[in-house]
Formats: C-alpha cells, sequence, structure tokens
C-alpha cells in the first residue's frame, strides 16, 4: 500500500444545503367528518404503524368516536391523546408528557398525528410531527372557525412559553388540512365571533368587497350558508399570501396585522380573552398607530372599530393590563429587533402601507406604541400628535 502525504490548509470554507418545498393541500368538503375513510389522505396511510390521533376535551364529546371508527374501519391503528383545551396546553412541558406517550406507544417514519380540534391542537400536533423523528406525518382536520379559516392553513407550528406566545416552534407542513365547515354547527357565539376576527382581518387587508359581505351578515352569524362562505373566502385570501417564500414580508406583515399587540394582550390575560378578541383589539391598536405615523387617515380607526363592534368583538385594551407590562411582552414578539416593533400598517381597506424603503414592516417608535396603547384603553381620552 502506498503512504499517501495529506496536506491541510489553514483555512477550509464550504457550504452544503438542500432545498425542501413547503406544500400543504387544503380540502373543503361539507361534512367530511362522515367520509374520511373514503378519502385518499387516509386510505394511504400505512395499516403496518401506529398513528396518533390528538384533541382535547371538548372535541372528544363530540367528533372522536365517529373519526376513531371511520380510520378504524380502514384498518388504521390509531391512539388517541387528549390534552386540555385551553391555551396553556401549548406549553413546553405538555409537549414533553405527549412525546412521552408518543414513544411508549411505539412509532416509526411512517407514522402520522392527526389533529382534531382548534388552534391550540393544531399547533400542538404541528409542532410534535415536526419534531418526532425529525419529522412524520400531518394531517388537520380543524374544528374552529378560527382553526377553520386561518390556524391550520399554516405551516408555522407553535409554543408558547411564560415570556409571550408562540416563542418556541418550526416550519412545518400538514400533508392535508380537511376543512368540513358542518363542525361549526356545535360552537357557541363567543367562538363564532373569535373566529371571525382573522376573517376579518384578511377582508380589511385585502378585500373590501369581503368585508362588506360580512358585515351584510353580522345578524346572523351562525347561518351555515353565511360561514360556508367566510371558511371558503377567508382561506383562498389565505393562500394568496401563503404561496412566497416563508420570509416575504408583504405577505408575513399581512398575516400578522394587529398580531403585535394582540399577542401581548391575549397573553396577559391568560386565556381569559381569546386569540381573535385580543388580535381584534391589536387591530384597532394598529389603525390609530397608522394614523399617528401619517399613514392613514383617522376615518380607518373608526371603520375598524365600527366593524368589530358589529361582530361583538373587543376594541378597548383591558384597563388592569399596564403599558409596561404590554411593552414588556411585545418585546418578545418576533418582529421586535432593534429595540423597536416591525409591525405591518394598513394605509386603507385592501391596502397594505409601504415603509420608506418599499417594504412592508414598520419599525415603530416606542413613544407611539405606548400612546397608542393609551389611547386604545377605555374611558380615557387622549390627544394624539399625527407625524407627518
Amino acid at each position: 500500500m502506498k503512504n499517501r502525504n495529506h496536506s491541510s490548509a489553514n483555512t477550509f470554507t464550504a457550504t452544503f444545503r438542500a432545498d425542501r418545498e413547503l406544500k400543504s393541500d387544503v380540502i373543503i368538503r361539507i361534512d367530511a367528518i362522515h367520509h374520511l375513510g373514503e378519502m385518499a389522505a387516509f386510505q394511504e396511510m400505512s395499516k403496518d404503524t401506529n398513528h396518533i390521533l390528538l384533541t382535547d376535551q371538548n372535541i372528544e364529546r363530540l367528533y372522536l368516536q365517529p373519526v376513531r371508527e371511520a380510520l378504524q374501519k380502514i384498518g388504521l391503528n390509531i391512539h388517541e391523546l387528549i390534552v386540555a383545551p385551553v391555551e396553556t396546553s401549548k406549553s413546553v412541558d405538555v409537549y414533553i408528557k405527549l412525546i412521552e406517550q408518543v414513544l411508549d406507544l411505539g412509532i416509526d417514519k411512517h407514522s402520522v398525528i392527526i389533529s382534531l380540534g382548534g388552534g391550540v391542537v393544531n399547533n400542538i400536533a404541528g409542532f410534535l410531527a415536526s419534531t418526532l423523528y425529525r419529522g412524520i406525518g400531518l394531517i388537520h382536520i380543524p374544528t374552529s372557525l378560527l382553526a377553520q379559516s386561518d390556524a391550520a392553513i399554516d405551516f408555522k407550528q407553535a409554543l408558547n412559553f411564560r415570556h409571550g406566545k408562540n416563542l418556541v416552534g418550526s416550519y412545518y407542513p400538514a400533508q392535508k388540512v380537511i376543512v368540513d365547515p358542518l363542525l361549526l354547527q356545535t360552537l357557541d357565539i363567543r367562538n363564532i365571533r373569535n373566529g371571525l376576527a382573522e376573517s376579518i382581518k384578511h377582508a380589511l387587508c385585502q378585500d373590501a368587497d369581503f368585508l362588506d359581505y360580512m358585515l351584510s351578515h353580522s345578524q346572523n352569524l351562525t347561518d351555515q350558508d353565511f360561514l360556508n362562505t367566510v371558511v371558503s373566502t377567508a382561506i383562498k385570501l389565505k393562500l394568496d399570501v401563503m404561496s412566497d417564500d416563508v420570509e416575504n414580508e408583504y405577505d408575513e406583515m399581512l398575516k400578522q396585522y394587529g398580531h403585535t399587540i394582540g399577542h401581548a394582550v391575549e397573553h396577559l390575560s391568560q386565556g381569559k380573552i381569546y386569540h381573535g378578541e385580543a388580535i381584534a383589539i391589536g387591530m384597532c391598536a394598529s389603525a390609530r398607530i397608522g394614523y399617528m405615523l401619517g399613514l392613514s387617515e383617522a376615518d380607518l380607526i373608526t371603520i375598524h372599530e365600527d366593524v368589530f363592534t358589529r361582530f361583538g368583538l373587543p376594541i378597548k385594551i383591558p384597563a388592569e393590563f399596564s403599558i409596561d407590562d404590554i411593552w414588556n411582552k411585545i418585546r418578545y414578539d418576533k418582529h421586535f429587533a432593534g429595540d423597536l416593533p416591525n409591525m405591518g400598517i394598513l394605509q386603507s381597506i385592501g391596502v397594505m402601507a409601504p415603509n420608506e424603503y418599499g417594504g412592508y414592516a414598520h419599525a415603530i417608535p416606542q413613544d407611539i406604541v405606548l400612546q397608542a396603547i393609551e389611547a386604545s384603553r377605555p374611558k380615557h381620552a387622549v390627544s394624539v400628535i399625527r407625524r407627518k
């Protein structure tokens, strides 16, 4: 054997990469829950491994049995895991317990996690699927209006931490998102209103005609035809800002409209204020910030407050949350950079305001944010100074 002399360079640099497409198929089908066994998404699942059906205690009573029976009927090995139907279930502690349960049951790379529930269940299942075996199958069956029209139509999977919302997460696609609007018949009116908030966001940011349609039906929110139309239209609007790079600034700022302040309010409430309710408050505050920065007219504030009031959603930040507490939560927002929150701002209905560089993320001065928060508190008249 010949001796080989190997020389080493003082410095070596290289790059390796792999591109992976993020893709989810969305299926809207009336009464899908009673026809799951006929759907290719489930027929193609392995019969030789264990699959996980994750739901919460409320949905367990309503829909677990028909879903379990439909999937077992086609030969799938289904194991159910149940979480509490609260925002605090999106925690690292709950995640670790679920990991232990899943691994004790035994899975392999062909296993699929099926989420049956609202946004909390969708997020937990998504993060589980993204981390087990570095990624196993994921199918969403969203059961709430918020999840059907928004939360499940996304690649973002996340858990909360004590510092704030969605701080631990990943980008991971569900292979299929199966939307059955008939599941909304069991929602109470508060959860319908809560679910409408994100659809109103898309209407405000993208489609004035959709906003008019929603307002024309604001007196009959439980009408099934209305809910069918809201779900399908909101999904189509969200898909318009989902089919590009995950870092696309316009898409991200539009989707996050109202979320900077809204998430802070939601997290401080410890579950007492629902996500959509908090985002409605955040959008009203964002409209005020847009006016104060000279990016929109004052009537946009009025439009926001009138729209959300018509739908029975809150528009004011609860007085018990101090300005300092809200600001401290905002500091953990993922778009907080350079000591300032970066936010999307509306210029007018259907038009996002560009920034001075042609992008859509606006670095908002702290004094403007604090003044907008103060002006958004109940029974508090504040003179806001508009910047030109």
